[in-house]
């Protein structure tokens, strides 16, 4: 189709001018929009950081309150505990006490029973002594010069036999007590006692305090040592030497005749006056 101005003719070139005009190019608003979006976006963030950050403390709070909370609790549930964990570890401490001190002390009931079954019939004794060290031995009324020579358990015995084949005998049934490592023999000596009827009064008091009767009896001095239970003994934390620890009496000041005070401890359980 062919196109057809229906304008007059005098208006025809002032609507082309106008159309040329209106043709040219746009005008652009510039940079300022822009910017603006970007203020408002940074605002935005900013506002959400700050809630952010606020509901984070604000939780944080609320969770150090529960946990203080809590720990009240069990601060106030462990003190009302306390006194039966304290009972508990009492208990123990003394079952740990009695245990060490068992085990550390020697079995003298043991060793005695076996002592008793070892000696034979025809053997009396006269003194039996035992302790746990040799620094012990003079507090138990020994006298033998063989107890001190090893620091160790020791039962020394002093009586009297038949005969001098019956003391050796009693030496080899002393050797087969469990726990034995050395049995030592002091002194076997003869002393006569006369039986006839015309003997002095001493001589009649002295074959009385002869159960093994009169004539040539042999009295005898042994010391059995228990070597292996020495280390045991020493580990004792009451452990003194001797078979029955007995604490030392504290010094009581006493008058004497001058107005002066001077110091008497009474004797030790088993010490010879």
């Amino acid at each position: 189709m062919r196109a057809v101005n229906l304008l007059p003719p005098d208006t025809r070139g002032a609507s082309k001018a106008s159309a040329e005009l209106g043709a040219g190019p746009e005008a652009t608003g510039g940079a300022g929009a822009f910017v603006v979006l970007g203020v408002l976006a940074a605002c935005v963030a900013g506002v959400a950081g700050t809630v952010l950050i606020d509901n984070t403390v604000k939780q944080r709070e609320a969770d150090l309150a529960a946990a203080t909370s809590r720990q009240k609790a069990v601060a106030r549930q462990a003190a009302e505990l306390k006194p039966y964990a304290d009972f508990d570890a009492a208990a123990n401490a003394r079952v740990q006490t009695v245990k060490d001190v068992a085990g550390s002390r020697f079995d003298w009931e043991q060793v005695l029973r076996d002592l008793a079954r070892a000696i034979p019939a025809d053997i009396t004794l006269k003194m039996l002594t035992g302790d746990t060290a040799n620094g012990a031995g003079g507090a138990g009324g020994s006298s033998s010069q063989m107890r001190g020579a090893i620091n160790a358990p020791a039962i020394t015995l002093q009586g009297c036999a038949p005969g001098q084949t019956e003391v050796a005998r009693l030496l080899a049934r002393l050797h087969d007590i469990d726990g034995v490592t050395r049995v030592t023999l002091s002194k076997s000596t003869k002393q006569k006692i006369d039986a006839n009827s015309d003997a002095s009064a001493s001589q009649v008091a002295q074959r009385n305090a002869r159960p093994c009767g009169v004539g040539k009896r042999p009295e005898f001095e042994a010391v059995v040592f228990f070597e292996t239970a020495a280390e045991t003994v020493a580990k004792a934390p009451s452990a003194t030497g001797g078979a029955i620890a007995t604490p030392t009496p504290t010094p009581t000041p006493t008058a004497t005749p001058e107005g002066t005070s001077a110091a008497t401890t009474p004797p030790q359980e088993g010490a010879t006056p």
